[in-house]
C-alpha cells in the first residue's frame, strides 16, 4: 500500500474515533444537564422546606436520595471531562492527518464534522 493510501486509512479511522468521541461527549452533556436539573430541583425543595421550618424534619431517605443525586452529577461530570479530553485528542489526530493529506477521505469540502 502506498503512503497516501496508508494516510487515508488512518484518516478514516481517526474520523470514526472522532465521531464516536463526539457522540459520547454529546450524550454525556445531555445526561449532565438532566442530573444538574435534578440536583437543582432537590435543592429548591430543601430551601422551601427550610424556609417553612421543616428542614429539621427531612427524612433520612430523602437526604440519601439528595446525596445520591449530587454524587451522580459528580460522576457524570468526571466522565464528561474524560470524554472531552478524548474528543480533543481525536480532533488533534484528525487535524494532523488533514494537514498531511490536505483533505479527509469521505468528507466533502463543504461537509462539516459533527
Amino acid at each position: 500500500m502506498g503512503e497516501k493510501a496508508d494516510l487515508e486509512k488512518k484518516a478514516i479511522e481517526a474520523l470514526q474515533r472522532y465521531r464516536e468521541a463526539y457522540a459520547k461527549a454529546e450524550a454525556l452533556e445531555q445526561e449532565e444537564a438532566a442530573a444538574r436539573q435534578e440536583v437543582y430541583k432537590r435543592l429548591n425543595r430543601f430551601e422551601i422546606a427550610k424556609a417553612k421550618g421543616g428542614a429539621a424534619r427531612v427524612k433520612p431517605e430523602v437526604s440519601a436520595a439528595d446525596q445520591e443525586a449530587i454524587s451522580r452529577l459528580g460522576e457524570i461530570r468526571t466522565a464528561l471531562s474524560e470524554a472531552t479530553a478524548t474528543l480533543d485528542s481525536a480532533f488533534r489526530a484528525l487535524a494532523a492527518l488533514d494537514e498531511q493529506l490536505g483533505y479527509i477521505p469521505g468528507v466533502s469540502a463543504a461537509g462539516e464534522l459533527p
